[in-house]
């Protein structure tokens, strides 16, 4: 839970997944969208460290790195995530996980690719492999592994890149609160409800390594609770706040896994230049 709850802070948040919304939404966050148009290409790193833990926490010490790219390419968007992290427990014994997520997502948020490897102290533990695409009546979602199967999704399911795009487009227009059903493919629960409720515009401040001065853009701290769509828990299974810049970086982040939270401070970022198409 621990691993895919960090890994899955990729895709829905600093993953910052960006593309087209549809339907109600295309008007908004469209793939000529002021939001998706102010996206920047980068690649970031980030130090993970520990913040609070409760009275009976199972974590006792953590720390960790994660990386992340984001590139408009010719056909879409494609981000790429990977992260390391050590979990040490009451009893002195530590998890050494790490977990990678790369996906493709075109602009129009038609079709989604996506793979997810999971690992623990070096051996490939899982792995997630698969697309989906949506059609006028729902999203056909094909798993290629750990074994092939097919399923389908309400068609109002947003993809990670078109949920990012949306929040922000919202935080531009003044409109505080998103409620979406969100899929990216990883872990035991693909599928998630996504409350978000977001701040206005912030100043940035950070002492991120940025040479090409991308991060001193104003930001929009987004606060999203994550309910799987099979549980009718009234609780969420974990909570996050994303100080997500204008320009589609990640600025800093908190996640909240109940028993303690971990609190991700960029570190280093550049920007990556425009793809060359025909």
């Amino acid at each position: 839970m621990v691993r895919n709850a960090v890994g899955r802070y990729a895709t829905l948040a600093v993953a910052v997944t960006f593309g087209a919304a549809l339907g109600g939404c295309s008007a908004q966050a469209g793939p000529s969208s002021p939001a998706a148009n102010g996206l920047v290409s980068h690649v970031a790193e980030y130090k993970l460290r520990l913040v609070s833990t409760s009275a009976n926490s199972s974590v006792v010490a953590a720390r960790g790195a994660f990386g992340f790219r984001f590139e408009k390419v010719c056909d879409g968007w494609i981000s790429e995530y990977r992260n390391s992290l050590i979990l040490q427990g009451p009893q002195g014994g530590a998890i050494n996980s790490s977990y990678s997520m790369t996906q493709w997502e075109d602009f129009a948020a038609k079709h989604y690719r996506f793979r997810v490897r999971d690992f623990q102290d070096g051996y490939l533990t899982d792995e997630v492999n698969g697309d989906a695409e949506r059609l006028d009546d729902k999203v056909v979602v094909h798993y290629e592994k750990p074994v092939e199967v097919t399923e389908d999704l309400p068609v109002d399911t947003l993809f990670p890149t078109q949920h990012s795009i949306k929040l922000m487009q919202h935080a531009m227009d003044g409109e505080g609160y998103s409620n979406d059903r969100v899929f990216d493919g990883a872990g035991d629960t693909p599928v998630y409800r996504i409350s978000a409720v977001i701040s206005g515009a912030k100043k940035a401040e950070n002492a991120a390594r940025d040479e090409d001065h991308i991060v001193d853009k104003p930001f929009h701290r987004i606060s999203m609770a994550f309910f799987p769509m099979d549980d009718d828990a009234e609780q969420p299974a974990y909570e996050m706040s994303v100080d997500y810049g204008q320009n589609g970086i990640t600025q800093g982040l908190v996640q909240n896994f109940g028993d303690f939270k971990l609190r991700g401070d960029l570190i280093k970022v550049r920007e990556l230049p425009p793809p060359q198409c025909d």
